[in-house]
């Protein structure tokens, strides 16, 4: 084991212990513990977001499949960056005026508040399909620390699993949400400074990019093509399956939580999508390219890499000093831990407060439940250490099954009930039922992630129109349509309908003495500026 790597690790690792015990002395409620007690700003809570979102997908999978795929995979990133803007467009601000307004702490106590669910179904269901997929995101999670461990100090994936698993599990127990906030801003920075550096060594030797993109040409000239040597009705069907993770990210809920916790809701739009924004291009860029000029790096004789997915780690040990080596190490385990810290306590909110707690009826004061959430956070990660040592290890697909349960799951019935005022508990309860059975059925039984026509009879047909599309892009849209024809049939309360028109009427602007020409024109950056110039109050 190199002792350089080794070293720069620990200095990272030192510096989460000390954040998990400062955020323990503010973490005394449950409303501490699951969202921070409402006020988080909204600069850590942006990064936060991010954090959790961009998993160890981003550092080991998509570089991952830029190796294997080239210049097809940009795709995936043009659809994460909308994905992006359409959760701060659709749900962000509208969610976190409604939670505050219900004291909603979870998901699923603003959709059963939101809709008036009197017979538990709505937080049954939420429940369900938390820990159903959220392990299994978690597994993906702890999969990809295990392989960047492997690369980094030449030990087995699986022991690299469990010590991820210690790690990650403790500080989640330790601080709950603060810590989650707090660390996932440090992870954010190293990841951003991880995936500037990588691709930038690797350009300096291979020699440029006009050399690099010669030797992939000579090795595999496909991987130069926008649409992987597609064309046609191909093409547009290789594209859509790449891009689809846009439709995920209306209904995680590691990433929409986040939304919940904000200080004031009016900063989740310019500040919250300028700071967003900003990041995911910047990171999505640097991972790209990471993968792209690593499979030149591989092929020029450079680099040894004995899966596409370990090809960051690959690069930092043959690319840097070993103690910068540790730190990038580090970036890359920043992005597994700072997605599963979100799913591990977001599963342990569907399991302690949702069902436990509202749904049994178990009256505990809120230190015990506080104590009970921590045992459920200790559960769920010993049960996606099975599932991560036990499963097919491949991080992309791994990902791509845990985001689309959730996406069809959550996704179509948050959307709805934000922007439609006639949205009703029983199209709810259908929908999401539907989202839940189709999904477990389709990916587990049928299909796999993505449609194909190896399925028998009629499911093979269908998998025939949609080869390639993963299956969860195109049932987020059969389930929004569930929904609304079931809210169509049945009718909302004439209390909900009327809260939602009053929360969400327009309002004339006041622009004092500016005009409101004036007022628009001021700059995304100008916005940021006074954002951190104030105690986010302005």
């Amino acid at each position: 084991m190199n002792s350089g790597i080794l070293l720069g690790f620990l200095v990272y690792l030192a510096l989460l212990a000390y954040i998990g015990w400062w955020a323990n002395r503010y973490t005394k409620t449950e409303d501490q513990y699951f969202v921070g007690g409402r006020k988080v700003h909204v600069l850590a809570a942006t990064l936060s977001d991010k954090a959790s979102d961009f998993s160890g997908w981003l550092m080991l999978g998509y570089p991952g499949a830029a190796f294997s795929r080239g210049l097809g995979a940009f795709w995936a990133g043009i659809g994460c960056l909308f994905g992006t803007l359409a959760d701060y467009v659709l749900i962000g601000p509208r969610l976190r005026i409604y939670a505050g307004k219900f004291r909603a702490i979870t998901v699923p106590d603003y959709l059963e508040a939101r809709l008036k669910d009197d017979t538990k179904l709505i937080r049954i269901l939420s429940a369900l399909i938390i820990v159903i997929f959220m392990t299994a995101y978690v597994a993906a999670q702890f999969t990809a620390g295990g392989k960047t461990f492997a690369e980094g100090f030449g030990i087995s994936d699986n022991t690299g699993i469990l010590i991820t698993v210690i790690i990650l599990t403790a500080y989640v127990i330790t601080g709950g949400f603060f810590a989650v906030v707090w660390t996932d801003v440090v992870q954010a920075m190293f990841m951003l400074l991880t995936l500037i550096i990588v691709p930038f060594l690797a350009l300096s030797k291979i020699g440029g990019f006009d050399k690099a993109t010669a030797i992939i040409a000579s090795a595999d000239p496909a991987k130069l093509h926008p649409f992987g040597g597609a064309t046609g009705i191909a093409a547009i069907v290789f594209a859509i399956g790449y891009a689809s993770w846009i439709v995920g990210y209306l209904g995680q809920p590691h990433i929409v939580t986040r939304y919940m916790s904000v200080e004031d809701p009016r900063k989740l739009r310019r500040p919250g999508i300028f700071i967003s924004g900003t990041w995911t291009i910047l990171v999505l860029w640097g991972a790209f390219f990471a993968g792209f000029l690593g499979f030149a790096m591989y092929h020029a004789g450079m680099l040894q890499v004995s899966d596409p997915e370990k090809i960051i780690p690959a690069m930092a040990v043959e690319l840097m000093p070993s103690w910068l080596a540790g730190f990038v190490i580090a970036g890359i385990i920043s992005a597994v831990m700072s997605t599963a810290d979100s799913q591990l306590l977001v599963a342990s909110s569907a399991i302690a407060r949702d069902f436990y707690h509202k749904v049994l009826g178990r009256e505990l004061g809120k230190k015990q439940m506080v104590n009970i959430s921590r045992l459920v956070v200790a559960a769920v990660a010993l049960v996606g250490l099975w599932f991560a040592i036990s499963g097919p290890k491949v991080i992309y697909q791994m990902v791509a099954t845990a985001w689309g349960g959730l996406a069809v799951g959550f996704g179509p019935i948050l959307v709805l009930s934000l922007w439609w005022k006639k949205t009703t508990k029983e199209g709810a309860i259908v929908g999401m039922a539907y989202g839940l059975i189709s999904e477990v059925i389709f990916e587990a039984k049928i299909y796999g992630w993505a449609f194909n026509p190896d399925a028998p009879g009629f499911f093979g047909t269908i998998g025939g129109w949609f080869n390639g599309i993963p299956v969860f892009f195109i049932n987020f849209f059969v389930t929004l349509i569930v929904i609304a024809i079931v809210s169509m049939f049945t009718k909302p309360p004439e209390d909900v309908v009327k809260l939602h028109e009053e929360i969400f009427r327009k309002v004339p602007v006041e622009t004092g003495r500016k005009s409101i020409t004036e007022t628009r024109a001021k700059s995304q950056v100008e916005n940021v500026v006074d954002f951190v110039l104030t105690k986010g109050t302005a």
